[in-house]
């Protein structure tokens, strides 16, 4: 037995691992023969008497990511080093395996050693190889050089896939509150075959994605090199093996988009050259790292631009819209060229309804208007003007058709008991004035409201 009491002048987290030797590379065992009290008591081991020759998986979750990275150091001979990102420990790791002298033929020993940070440092992130650093300032360029995000993740999915030398390449969004998920870019060579029943680009497909987690275990990345991998994923994930058999995929590199624990999609590249695997890991880590942030970002700013644009309640274009869209009219920098209609809309006895059935009753009461909107006027502008108010803009909308549309809108009013609202409109065919067709109709809905609530004397207007 080798005997390591140095081990413990070692300030980081450390121990050695033995790898005893295998017909097959995939059927050796990793075991602990020697850990200092930073390592065990990282692992919640401290209190416990130390026994040599446990299997590594004892102290941490089995990692086939990190089997591969202590193999590579004892077959090269030479210190490997990893900086990742883990979701296990929602940290960054600073690995280091370094081969030990061999004094059994039989067994490999190695020195692991880690730190652990919460967030990424800088300069280990750029302790990467010149031709990773080029790989990735050109990501960065590219993020740059134009304002079409969507133009930039295709060109930049391209890069990456020529690195790797793979047969496709992708970024898949994912959102586990909607379960949903969507391709965001994908780039693929001729001998990509997507087959019909490949279920990448259909709906069901989060189902696939949603186990990627629980495959990683914690992990930086999800690696499928060889027939064994293989066999695992068709036993834990079926569909997922299925959809690849049919595209002809024999390997796969997929890494989370994380941020800030939180998976925003993934990216991965399929058939890629297995001789390039270390690259292929750095690039992609990185890349994974800073395009996890833009994605983010360009999320939010999407959000940002929907809440300026939208009413979050009916899904319609909000005041905000319209305000800019009269104003483009007014200020000159857009003309209508066709002829138009507008229509004004008030949902009357809004504030009887909130008073007696609650809010979320005059909620519904809100969207029930708006969908009934969007069902007449399909393929025009609808926008919830106020609380309570609703504008459309028909614009090409022939004279006859706005006509019947609104007819019909007047006629769901009559016949509704439940749901009532005041209608006003205005067709212009002759001078284009926005404003002014705006004025017509807004007077017509008052008129209409006014009738309204002579007829209807239980619903008091001084509320509303």
């Amino acid at each position: 037995m080798i005997g390591f009491n140095s081990i413990e002048k070692i300030n980081q987290k450390a121990c050695v691992i033995a790898v005893r030797n295998a017909i097959d590379n995939d059927l050796r065992d990793f075991t602990l023969e020697d850990a200092n009290r930073a390592y065990l008591e990282s692992v919640g081991r401290l209190n416990e008497t130390f026994v040599p020759g446990r299997s590594y998986k004892y102290y941490i979750k089995q990692d086939p990511n990190f089997e591969t990275f202590c193999l590579k150091c004892i077959t090269t001979q030479k210190t490997q080093h990893q900086y990742i990102n883990t979701e296990l420990y929602n940290a960054w790791l600073d690995l280091y395996a370094i081969p030990l002298s061999q004094e059994d033929e039989d067994i490999d020993y190695l020195l692991f050693t880690y730190e652990m940070t919460p967030k990424p440092e800088s300069d280990k992130l750029l302790d990467i190889s010149p031709k990773t650093a080029s790989e990735v300032l050109k990501t960065c360029i590219k993020l740059r050089e134009t304002d079409d995000f969507h133009a930039a993740m295709d060109s930049i999915i391209k890069d990456i896939r020529k690195m790797c030398e793979s047969s496709a390449c992708s970024i898949l969004l994912t959102d586990f509150e909607a379960r949903k998920c969507s391709i965001l870019c994908v780039s693929h060579d001729n001998s990509f075959a997507m087959g019909d029943n490949d279920i990448v680009f259909m709906d069901e497909f989060f189902e696939v994605a949603e186990t990627w987690r629980d495959l990683m275990a914690g992990s930086n990345c999800y690696i499928i090199a060889n027939e064994r991998d293989m066999k695992t994923v068709e036993q834990k994930d079926p569909k997922w093996a299925e959809s690849m058999k049919i595209s002809g995929i024999y390997n796969v590199v997929l890494y989370p988009l994380r941020l800030k624990n939180k998976i925003l999609g993934y990216i991965w590249a399929t058939n890629f050259n297995a001789d390039r695997i270390s690259m292929i890991k750095e690039v992609m880590e990185l890349n994974a790292f800073i395009l996890a942030a833009e994605i983010a970002n360009h999320q939010m700013y999407e959000k940002m631009e929907l809440m300026s644009r939208f009413d979050m309640l009916t899904g319609v274009y909000n005041r905000n819209a319209m305000n800019n869209r009269i104003a483009d009219f007014t200020s000159g920098s857009i003309s209508f060229d066709k002829d138009f209609g507008v229509v004004f809309i008030d949902v009357n006895g809004l504030k009887t309804v909130n008073d007696i059935k609650g809010h979320d009753a005059g909620d519904e009461l809100i969207k029930a208007v708006a969908n009934r909107l969007r069902d007449l006027f399909d393929g025009y502008e609808i926008y919830r003007a106020g609380g309570d108010e609703f504008m459309v803009l028909a614009e090409g909308c022939p004279k006859d058709r706005f006509e019947a549309i609104v007819a019909e809108l007047r006629k769901q009013e009559d016949e509704d008991t439940d749901i009532h609202f005041a209608v006003g409109s205005y067709y212009d065919e002759l001078d284009h004035d926005l404003s002014y067709a705006i004025h017509a109709a807004d007077a017509s809905m008052y008129a209409d409201k006014s009738a309204f609530y002579r007829n209807h004397p239980e619903f008091s207007r001084r509320n509303e």
